[in-house]
């Protein structure tokens, strides 16, 4: 009798963003919801193989998107060991179009309690398996 293994692929079509911000969770999640009015709000913590990772989640049903707030630092170490200078990951899942992704930066970057935020490309992370939840 033969065996059939199956193999899939995670999708990691999602824009994602990293922050630098050394204000607690909350404050920058209230900073992103005033910025481009959403509803984000504290989820369970992302787990991954070795540690919790604070996650704020929002549902924009109209745009079809999903937004999500995760703190790179977690109780016992990094969500993305490359990119150990972020502090967040703001991750959009939907259609984000190009001039959109410029202007989410460009008002990401205008907050005072933000240091820095560029975006990332998923496909060049080592680690990309920890975003996927």
């Amino acid at each position: 009798m033969s065996k059939t293994r199956l193999q899939f692929e995670y999708d990691y079509e999602f824009y994602l963003v990293g922050i630098v911000c050394h204000e607690k969770d909350y404050r920058l999640c209230w900073t992103l919801n005033n910025l481009f009015d959403l509803k984000l709000t504290k989820t369970e913590d992302h787990a991954t193989e070795h540690s919790l990772h604070s996650m704020f989640s929002f549902n924009q049903e109209e745009l079809f998107r999903d937004y999500n707030l995760i703190a790179n630092r977690g109780q016992e170490g990094l969500l993305i060991e490359e990119h150990r200078q972020i502090d967040y990951f703001f991750i959009i899942k939907g259609s984000v179009e190009d001039h959109e992704k410029k202007l989410i930066i460009e008002q990401i970057k205008k907050s005072d309690l933000i240091l820095g935020a560029y975006a990332i490309d998923v496909q060049t992370l080592k680690s990309k398996h920890n975003l996927v939840f």
